[in-house]
């Protein structure tokens, strides 16, 4: 199973329902491709009122504090030889007045079609992921705080809600992102998306 990229092992059978584009971003093989980057333009929303609780989340690593359009950005992802069940993301996000964020985390593949998103501190999200009319659709299952072996459940309404990541292939080349998150009693707290294309 090493030599097989880890998104085609979460999603089995289901991989092969994905355009080109979307699989070749996760087009990573160990002992092969270990590294891979996609540019594009994002543009990112949120409500002042979850403020707050976004400083906390980037005091953990995670999110983008951002907000507008236009924003530069540019995505890493790689995989280390001896971790053949953990994709590294990096994310680098730019305003067009050169203020720079960077949002890293690392994947780690855990039964059937789930994965844990980690960022710091312990903090990682339960995603499910499927793919839907040629989709590739993450849903947030819960967060959780990994303290040594012990990992405490965290409903996602005790924070910003419940989250949904979609990519969607618009041609051969590029495919659009679209990032939501939505809270039951306060609706849609945070958003973010864009364009991406492959780099050579």
């Amino acid at each position: 199973m090493k030599d097989i990229p880890l998104m085609q092992q979460v999603l089995g059978e289901n991989w092969h329902e994905l355009p080109p584009v979307i699989q070749g971003h996760y087009q990573l093989q160990q002992g092969q491709q270990t590294n891979n980057v996609v540019t594009g333009t994002m543009h990112i929303h949120y409500p002042g009122i979850v403020k707050p609780i976004l400083v906390i989340v980037r005091m953990m690593g995670g999110l983008i504090d951002l907000k507008g359009g236009n924003l530069n950005t540019r995505v890493e992802k790689w995989t280390k030889s001896d971790l053949p069940l953990t994709l590294f993301w990096k994310r680098i996000i730019q305003s067009p007045e050169g203020k720079k964020i960077v949002f890293a985390s690392r994947m780690e593949y855990q039964k059937c079609n789930e994965i844990i998103e980690y960022i710091g501190c312990g903090f990682g999200l339960y995603l499910k992921l499927t793919v839907e009319n040629n989709k590739l659709v993450y849903r947030s299952n819960r967060h959780l705080w990994q303290i040594g072996s012990l990992r405490i459940p965290i409903p996602d309404v005790l924070f910003l809600g419940h989250a949904t990541i979609t990519e969607t292939a618009i041609s051969k080349d590029e495919f659009e992102l679209d990032f939501k998150i939505v809270h039951p009693l306060f609706g849609e707290t945070y958003r973010y998306g864009g364009t991406f294309q492959l780099c050579s």
